[in-house]
């Protein structure tokens, strides 16, 4: 049954990855034509296809790769409930507002690990390999964050902490927001 558990949260995780990429990309206006970004389209283009037809944009943003990885949190979460938990399935209605809350919660959870994983590969791919194609993806999803951290924190010689104070504050927020977010949501259950 552990492997069956592991495998099922891998193949979701890797899903839930994706669309999570594929919506920050597109939101932070990320060069389509890079491995990450081909990746990302590749292995959520079957869902949210169909789910653009429900689903309508905001102000140009196509909001049902998101969609689609919510969905797939709160499957994995009632998945975690029903087979592998304590809750039978015809029980399992009632925990629906906790399951939609904690699929939320874990969705800004990835998006963090998402944004760290961004900040790691820029930096790395600049001491590397600059011009890696990997690395518009990498510095369209940290350029928001990073330039405002920029103007505040000095360079020391030529090495640039932003990244690393990045990290920091994405850690907290980790811990402070989203531990705070999902404390809340145990609430409900």
């Amino acid at each position: 049954m552990d492997i069956m558990h592991s495998l099922l949260e891998t193949v979701i995780g890797l899903f839930t990855f994706a669309a999570l990429l594929r919506f920050l990309l597109q939101l932070f206006n990320a060069p389509w034509r890079n491995p990450v970004s081909e990746f990302a389209i590749s292995l959520s283009e079957f869902a949210v296809r169909g789910m653009r037809r429900v689903i309508p944009g905001v102000r140009g943003i196509d909001l049902s790769p998101l969609v689609w990885a919510w969905i797939l949190q709160c499957l994995l979460l009632l998945l975690n409930l029903t087979v592998f938990g304590m809750v039978r399935p015809s029980e399992a209605y009632l925990f629906a507002p906790w399951v939609f809350a904690m699929g939320a919660v874990e969705l800004l959870r990835h998006i963090l690990y998402i944004l760290m994983a961004a900040v790691f590969v820029l930096a790395v791919l600049s001491w590397v390999n600059p011009l890696s194609p990997m690395m518009a993806a990498a510095d369209a999803l940290t350029r928001p964050f990073l330039r405002p951290l920029r103007r505040i924190v000095p360079m020391l010689g030529t090495v640039d902490l932003t990244p690393v104070i990045l990290v920091v504050i994405f850690q907290l927020s980790l811990t402070i927001i989203v531990g705070g977010l999902e404390m809340l949501t145990q609430r409900l259950m």
